[in-house]
C-alpha cells in the first residue's frame, strides 16, 4: 500500500520518509506522550522531529487505507462494504507488522452519504472505517503504551461534497450512560457549542446492524458503535489506564469525523472516574471546519489534542466558513454566534515547498 498523501503536496514534493531520522532522537516509548500532544506539540513542529513524523505518516497510512479496502464500484454487488473481514484487513491490506487487530467495523447511513457528500446509496449503511487496538507486545513496547485508534474514510466522490456541505451549524444534545445511577443523561456540549449540520447527521445517523455473527440485525447510530467499543475496549484495558491512548486519524470528510468523535468520546471519558487522564489526540488531513469558536474553546478545554495537516492550496480546508472564520479577526468573534461562522481546531502545520521538513 502507498503512503498516505500528507496530502499531496506542490511540484510533487513529499515529506521525508521516516528511515531518514536522527541517530540520536529519544525512543518513541520515551516520548510517546509529547508526540501524542500532550504540550501542544510545543518545539516538534518546526522543523518536525522524526518520531512525530513517523508517527504522522503511520496514522496516515490506517487513514489510506480506509480509501483502498472500500469497495466503492458502484456496479458491484459488494458496494458499500469492506473487501476483507476484520481478522484479515491488516493482513491482505500489507499491514501485518502494524501490531493492530481490528475489533470492530464503522458504518453510516447510507441515504445520508448520498444527500450530503454525493455516495452511493445502499439498502443498509456503508462501511466508514475500523476501530483497532494495539495487541502485540513488541509494538506496545515501542510505543510506550496500548494504543487504541479509531480510522475514518472520507468521502469518494473528490471535493464535489463542498457544494453540497450543509453549511450551517447547529447545536448537539448527546447522552451518557451514568456509571453510578445506569441511566443515560444527557450532556450539553457546552453553552453555544455548534456543529457542521452535515458532519453530526453523518455521525448521528442510524444504521442497520447485526450483532454478532448469528445475532438479531438492530437500528444503532454510528455514534452509538464507535462509543459502546471505546467503552468496552477501556473497561478490557482498565488496568493499564497509565499506559493507554486512544487515537483519531482520517482524511478530508474523515478528519471531520475524526475530530467531532474525539471530541464525543473525551466528553464520556470526562463523565467517568479515572477515565478522563486517558489521552485523546487526532491526527487530522486535510480537514475542514467542523464547528464554531464554542466548539474550538471546548476542545482545547477538554484537553483533545489536534495537528492538522494542510495543504496551501487545498480547498477543503478552507470550507466550510469561507466568508467567516477565525481568519477574519476581531468581526469573527463579534458575530460568533452566527450560524455560519466556523472556526479550526487545534494546531495547523502548513505543507508546502519551503517547509524544513519537505524533501523534493
Amino acid at each position: 500500500m502507498a503512503v498516505f498523501p500528507l496530502p499531496q503536496l506542490e511540484d510533487n514534493a513529499v515529506l521525508l520518509p521516516s528511515s531518514q531520522t536522527n541517530s540520536t532522537q529519544p525512543q518513541l516509548c520515551d516520548v510517546w506522550r509529547d508526540i501524542q500532544g500532550a504540550h501542544n506539540w510545543n518545539g516538534l513542529l518546526d522543523p518536525m522531529v522524526p518520531n512525530l513524523k513517523a508517527e504522522a505518516l503511520r496514522y496516515g497510512n490506517l487513514a489510506q487505507l480506509c480509501y483502498d479496502a472500500f469497495d466503492g464500484k458502484s456496479y458491484s454487488k459488494n458496494y458499500g462494504t469492506c473487501y476483507h473481514s476484520k481478522r484479515d484487513l491488516f493482513n491482505k491490506m500489507g499491514m501485518s507488522e502494524s501490531g493492530y487487530q481490528v475489533t470492530k467495523y464503522v458504518y453510516a447511513n447510507t441515504n445520508l452519504l448520498n444527500q450530503v457528500f454525493g455516495e452511493k446509496p445502499k439498502d443498509q449503511g456503508v462501511w466508514l472505517g475500523f476501530i483497532a487496538v494495539c495487541t502485540d507486545p513488541n509494538e506496545i513496547r515501542r510505543l510506550g503504551r496500548r494504543d487504541i485508534v479509531i480510522a475514518w474514510r472520507g468521502t469518494q466522490t473528490g471535493e464535489e461534497w463542498i457544494e453540497d456541505l450543509r453549511n450551517i451549524l447547529v447545536p448537539t444534545r448527546l447522552s451518557y450512560r451514568c456509571k453510578r445511577t445506569g441511566k443515560n443523561q444527557e450532556h450539553h456540549f457546552a453553552d453555544g457549542v455548534l456543529i457542521e449540520r452535515g458532519f453530526l447527521s453523518c455521525y448521528t445517523s442510524t444504521v442497520r446492524h447485526r450483532q454478532g455473527a448469528a445475532g438479531a440485525t438492530v437500528n444503532i447510530s454510528t455514534r452509538d458503535l464507535v462509543v459502546s467499543e471505546i467503552e468496552r475496549l477501556i473497561q478490557v484495558y482498565e488496568k493499564e489506564m497509565d499506559n493507554l491512548s486512544i487515537t483519531f486519524t482520517g482524511h478530508s470528510l474523515g478528519a471531520a469525523l475524526a475530530t467531532l468523535s474525539a471530541y464525543d468520546i473525551k466528553q464520556m471519558l470526562c463523565t467517568k472516574h479515572n477515565f478522563h487522564q486517558i489521552p485523546v489526540t487526532v491526527f487530522a488531513f486535510a480537514s475542514p471546519r467542523v464547528g464554531n469558536l464554542a466548539f474550538a474553546k471546548r476542545v482545547e478545554e477538554i484537553g483533545v489534542k489536534v495537528l492538522r495537516f494542510v495543504n496551501k492550496r487545498d480547498l477543503v480546508p478552507k470550507v466550510p466558513g469561507v466568508c467567516m472564520n477565525e481568519n477574519v479577526g476581531c468581526l469573527s468573534k463579534l458575530l460568533h454566534w452566527l450560524p455560519w461562522t466556523y472556526f479550526h481546531v487545534g494546531f495547523e502545520l502548513p505543507l508546502h515547498n519551503n517547509s524544513p521538513f519537505i524533501h523534493s
